[in-house]
């Protein structure tokens, strides 16, 4: 079974369930694994324990997954595909923004402040989203820490990685940015660190901080001179 990601599809490389009371299973005992994790970490996951989070006899969780990294990997997999809706909505609703230029908003001082505007609120709308998730949040960071031990777990997290990026380069290339990568790694970088530091403590969720840091990167990085965009972007199959 794959999740398509773009360009890239993420695999489940635990054993299949070809029944409806099997699928529920193995769906139960991934849920049990991101459970474990949230209380846990990553370093909690067991059979044992899984089995025993899942309600499950001990056998299930070896008939499904023998090996461990297969169990964790498949709870990443599972893990974005349950957040797949929230991400379909983040790529229409960033697009429509810029499918909205037209050469007069373009070309109003104005419009450009405006612009600027709806796209700080955005950003700014998305972090406190995510940071507003916390267990969603500690799962994701858990599973990027284990992507560095885990090579299996690494190719995973780096194909959910690169539609992200992809995303984000789709959007600065409609607004012909001279280098859209590098533009894509900022701005992924940035809402990575600010959702860290709100669920860390170290930033008030509400606190101007996260305005002020949000409106000097989207100033820095649009230019002042906006292009029409070339054509209207056709939202593709999500990402993840």
């Amino acid at each position: 079974m794959t999740l398509d990601s773009g360009k890239s599809e993420l695999v489940y490389h635990g054993r299949r369930a070809q029944r409806a009371d099997s699928r529920q299973r193995r769906k139960a005992i991934l849920e049990a694994t991101l459970r474990l994790i949230v209380k846990d970490g990553i370093r909690g996951i067991r059979h044992r324990a899984v089995a025993k989070e899942a309600s499950v006899p001990l056998a299930a969780t070896t008939y499904y997954f023998k090996d461990l990294d297969d169990l964790i990997s498949d709870a990443f997999t599972y893990f974005v595909e349950q957040n797949i809706d929230h991400t379909r909505q983040l790529q229409a609703e960033s697009f429509s923004a810029v499918n909205q230029l037209t050469p007069e908003v373009i070309a109003s001082s104005e419009g450009r402040r405006q612009f600027l505007q709806q796209l700080t609120r955005f950003v700014l709308s998305h972090i406190r989203t995510q940071a507003g998730s916390r267990d969603n949040r500690i799962i994701e960071l858990a599973f990027r820490n284990e992507a560095l031990r885990n090579e299996q777990l690494t190719r995973a997290i780096r194909m959910a990685n690169r539609a992200t990026e992809n995303l984000i380069v789709e959007f600065f290339e409609l607004l012909q940015l001279s280098d859209p990568l590098a533009a894509a790694q900022i701005v992924y970088g940035t809402i990575l660190n600010l959702e860290y530091q709100v669920l860390s403590g170290a930033v008030a969720i509400d606190s101007p901080l996260l305005e002020r840091t949000v409106t000097m990167m989207i100033k820095r990085l649009i230019p002042a001179q906006l292009e029409p965009a070339v054509k209207p972007l056709q939202v593709s199959a999500l990402t993840v």
